[in-house]
């Protein structure tokens, strides 16, 4: 059945109808309707066209239900009507207040008109805006971000960092911001006030990278000045280092904190259990938190030379790989082997705009070792220290770093002899697992009785 939601066909052209509620239409005078014409007789290029006559006039619905003024929101609408109007084939009869035109010409003196009267009621910026969008020389951001998001590549959660870098910029430069507007000096500004704001510069730098990034796809759209190729988001000396100039990284943890993770026990019991022997698996293996928590008992293989784990996919194409269990972290799969459910850490509630098994496993991490009795609570110590930390121990062990990309599941990069040539078939990797030691204390640590009764 084809779809007419919001729309009504007047002679033999659909328009965009969408009541004003009864308790509403004080506020406009009586009018119990928003109506504009599509000026197109087919069905489908109707329902295409729609969609921001219909997002607009809902908008201005929610104005009216907090009883607040929106004086700019009606010469958008009137704005976007003139556009369309001067796009249609026979500039169809357009009404507007008690002006009334057939003719391109006629209709550039309503712009006119209307913009002289925005100038003098909100000044130089409403008045620009105004003629920029009537005459179809611009267009808003907000109109096409949407787009961008459905269609770019990344996780949820990186895909609602875009939207909430996008969104502070439109709160800052204003929600009629158009594309044409956005110059350098305006992206300057803007990177300016985010320093003053003192954001780190991480983040200043996360917030520029979705900006240019979106404004390659409006470029590549021909969504920009064709004439303009440069950037405005790119190149403001914005680094990721930290004010003082050093760069902000993790280190691996030294061995009293590990002792101190390794003893120590997360108060809420759900949770205690898993915290444990996910610790000794990353140390043990250098695994990431995501790629354990997803471990599932298929996984797991038993080979003439002993337990393998399988990792089928992760954060890059480079961390599907194979690994061998250290024979300190054989009890521990063992007894997780024993369950029947699909998952060997059984239980976890995945979260987070992707829905991971590791997002509430994460959190409950962070707690853990910010409490009293533990105390590893620096910044960057967190579950991705371990990583770190196992690949400091392979460095000082004299691990070739190709060697160790390929436990860690990293890219072997693009060298000729072992990242393209070798895959690493003939290396004996359980002779490398079986090197990791931290040291006797560490070790006995990670082999104590604590794994034993864990279910």
């Amino acid at each position: 059945m084809a779809d007419t939601k919001y729309l009504q066909k007047k002679g033999n052209t659909w328009r965009v109808v969408v009541e004003i509620p009864k308790p509403l239409r004080h506020a406009t005078n009586g009018k119990p309707r928003f109506v504009k014409s599509l000026g197109t007789e087919s069905l489908t290029e109707a329902n295409r066209l729609k969609h921001s006559h219909v997002a607009e006039f809902k908008r201005r619905i929610k104005m009216f239900e907090k009883g607040q003024a929106d004086p700019l929101a009606a010469a958008i609408g009137a704005a976007i009507a003139f556009r369309e109007a001067f796009a249609s084939s026979d500039n169809e009869y357009l009404a507007h207040g008690d002006q009334e035109s057939l003719a391109a010409s006629e209709l550039l003196d309503v712009v006119n008109q209307e913009a002289e009267a925005l100038l003098e009621a909100q000044g130089p910026e409403a008045e620009r805006l105004f003629r920029s969008l009537a005459t179809g020389k611009a267009t808003l951001i907000r109109d096409h971000y949407p787009t961008w998001l459905t269609i770019c590549e990344g996780t949820e959660q990186t895909k609602g960092q875009h939207e909430a870098a996008i969104k502070r910029y439109l709160a800052w430069a204003g929600e009629y911001t158009s594309i044409q507007a956005t110059d350098r000096p305006k992206a300057g500004k803007y990177v300016q006030l985010l320093r003053d704001e003192k954001l780190a510069p991480k983040t200043i730098q996360r917030h520029l990278s979705t900006l240019s990034t979106f404004w390659r796809w409006l470029m590549s759209s021909g969504l920009t000045d064709p004439n303009n190729r440069d950037n405005p988001w790119r190149e403001h000396g914005v680094s990721k280092r930290s004010r003082k100039g050093k760069a902000a990284t993790r280190k691996g943890l030294a061995n009293e904190k590990l002792l101190k993770l390794l003893k120590g026990r997360y108060r809420t019991p759900r949770y205690a259990n898993v915290l444990a022997d996910l610790t000794r698996l990353a140390l043990l293996h250098g695994a990431r938190l995501d790629e354990l928590c997803s471990l599932k008992r298929a996984d797991v293989h038993k080979r003439a030379d002993g337990y393998w784990f399988v990792i089928n996919e992760g954060k890059t194409d480079a961390a599907a790989r194979e690994v061998p269990l250290h024979k300190l972290a054989e009890p521990i799969v063992k007894r997780r082997m024993k369950g029947d459910d699909e998952y060997l850490f059984v239980g976890l509630v995945p979260g987070g705009p992707d829905d991971k098994r590791s997002w509430n496993v994460s959190k409950a991490y962070g707690r853990f070792r910010k409490q009293k009795d533990v105390g590893v609570s620096a910044r960057f110590e967190d579950f991705h220290a371990l990583r770190k930390t196992f690949v400091d121990l392979m460095e000082g062990l004299e691990v070739p770093e190709s060697t160790v990309k390929l436990i860690i599941g990293h890219d072997r990069g693009e060298d000729i002899t072992y990242g393209v040539y070798s895959t690493g078939q003939r290396l004996d990797l359980r002779k490398i697992i079986a090197r990791v030691d931290y040291g006797p204390e560490v070790m006995k640590a990670m082999a104590s009785p604590i794994g034993s009764d864990r279910a």
